[in-house]
């Protein structure tokens, strides 16, 4: 495993967030176009949350094995830094851009109403520090 300075780590993870956002939107229209009108809309959304997660850890999995992050403290960072991004985009732009209102914007995270969202932004905070530490844990392969 090479050794990143800091500098050299926020980039690629920075840059990585734009990953998540791709995944994001990708997860959203294959929900939107496929999943909804075949599974209701409450199923289909769980589905989304599910394979959104899913494909979070592949991307951290993927981005720590090619830029390691160095220290825990530092990944704890990078996940507050994604989730501040996530939320930002969700917020503004379904409250903001979309111009939809507060209540909608805010439907997804209503765990009461079977909506299980809340889990993805939790996992974004948490998948960095997890994935370093999984990936320290696990044994060195040799190609």
């Amino acid at each position: 495993m090479r050794r990143e300075t800091t500098s050299s780590v926020w980039g690629p993870w920075l840059l990585g967030w734009c990953g998540v956002l791709v995944l994001a939107l990708a997860n959203g229209t294959l929900r939107a176009l496929v999943t909804q009108p075949w599974l209701g809309e409450t199923a289909a959304r769980a589905l989304a949350t599910v394979i959104l997660l899913v494909a979070l850890t592949a991307l951290v999995w993927w981005l720590h094995w090619r830029r390691p992050i160095p220290t825990a403290r530092q990944a704890w960072a990078i996940g507050a830094a994604w989730v501040v991004l996530t939320l930002a985009f969700e917020f503004g732009w379904g409250g903001l851009v979309a111009g939809l209102p507060w209540s909608t914007v805010l439907a997804d995270y209503d765990v009461t109403a079977g909506r299980i969202w809340i889990l993805v932004p939790i996992w974004t905070a948490l998948a960095p520090a997890v994935v370093r530490r999984a990936q320290h844990r696990a044994p060195a392969t040799t190609a």
